[in-house]
């Protein structure tokens, strides 16, 4: 195992590195070779690399797994996981480790989500398919479910896949074996356009924080400023109509059509498809995205508002997506969490599923 450690002193929102850089990032993939990165006051170790086999998981839809978020809560002494590529499908396992919901699928079918034929028609907000990215238990018992949505233009044959993308929240009273009807909760300031293209907003990631008892959505504009950027809901449903972008320093434009500006310094990197969760060793929310270069990074927030400057977290070949940690659940962890993301990427879309240890010091 090669480890690094290292002194930091760090003053308020500014983080100072030393100059070993070199010793920051990890490598390229090396089997059998650990990694180690710095970051403002705390350090992590990278373990190696397992593939986890996707072989008839679920059916139709092997090897397409991670699309993004696989939000994964415990309810009673089970964990209940929820895998998207524009439907839904539930795993049901005794341990949070994605590699036991493998083949646990409960109920066979998509629980959620689901999209227009090729010759289908638009409704502008979901036809395209809902990807959940964030589920949580209410105080009353059921789940609120948070997603990222696409609409589609058609006939795709002529018009490609082309996405104008958005977030919503559906309901679930049976522990998510099915839900209610989907609600649009953030959009884009501008538009779906009539010409396809990349557009609106999504590929992002839905917290609650304890600290402050408020719902977190970061998420990405496919257009403008394509980093990350960040909304807030106080209600305790996340129910449409209470959410506020950030905009200039401040949560003050309505979640569906107001402006947003994106979280520095993420801008160092950007990317979407955040993972975060709350480490109750460092006692910091953490955040790991895939950058547009196909590399992932990490960054961490004491209040979920402020980040620290990112920091390569790995390269693993030429792309490595979709990150999705797992600790006690898909949004809490402690020293060590086991990473989850996309890698080796086929020309049909369809990838391999590799997972990686990570232990944090202080």
């Amino acid at each position: 195992m090669i480890k690094f450690s290292f002194v930091l002193f760090a003053l308020p929102l500014l983080s100072y590195w030393n100059s070993c850089s070199k010793y920051d990032s990890p490598v390229k993939d090396n089997p059998g070779l650990k990694k180690a990165s710095l970051t403002a006051g705390w350090s992590f170790t990278l373990g190696d690399r397992s593939v986890l086999s996707q072989s008839t998981f679920p059916p139709s839809d092997s090897g397409y797994y991670t699309d993004g978020a696989i939000p994964l809560i415990k309810l009673g002494n089970q964990y209940y996981g929820f895998w998207a590529r524009y439907r839904n499908y539930r795993t049901v396992a005794n341990s949070p480790l994605l590699e036991n919901h493998l083949g646990q699928l409960n109920p066979l079918t998509p629980v959620f989500g689901g999209n227009q034929p090729n010759n289908g028609t638009s409704n502008g907000f979901n036809d395209g398919g809902m990807w959940f990215i964030g589920v949580r238990q209410l105080n009353d018992g059921r789940l609120a479910g948070f997603f990222h949505a696409e609409t589609h233009w058609y006939p795709r044959t002529t018009q490609g896949w082309y996405a104008y993308k958005s977030i919503g929240v559906a309901y679930s009273s049976d522990s998510g074996r099915s839900w209610g009807a989907p609600y649009q909760i953030l959009k884009h300031e501008v538009d779906k356009p009539a010409t396809p293209s990349w557009s609106g907003l999504g590929d992002g990631a839905v917290i609650y924080n304890h600290l402050n008892n408020k719902y977190y959505c970061y998420y990405t504009p496919a257009t403008g400023v394509t980093s990350i950027c960040m909304a807030v809901s106080s209600d305790q449903n996340g129910y449409v109509g209470s959410w506020k972008k950030w905009y200039n320093g401040s949560f003050s434009e309505p979640g569906l059509g107001g402006k947003q500006t994106a979280l520095s310094p993420l801008t160092m990197n950007p990317g979407s498809n955040p993972s975060v969760h709350w480490n109750t060793y460092l006692n910091k929310f953490i955040m790991i995205w895939h950058g547009w270069d196909g590399k992932l990074y990490i960054s961490a927030s004491s209040n979920a508002e402020t980040w620290e400057n990112p920091k390569l977290l790995l390269q693993d070949g030429p792309k490595a997506w979709y990150p999705a940690i797992i600790g006690v659940s898909s949004v809490e962890g402690g020293q060590q969490i086991r990473l989850y993301y996309a890698f080796d990427f086929r020309p049909d879309g369809r990838r391999t599923l590799a997972s990686r240890t990570i232990t944090f010091q202080l």
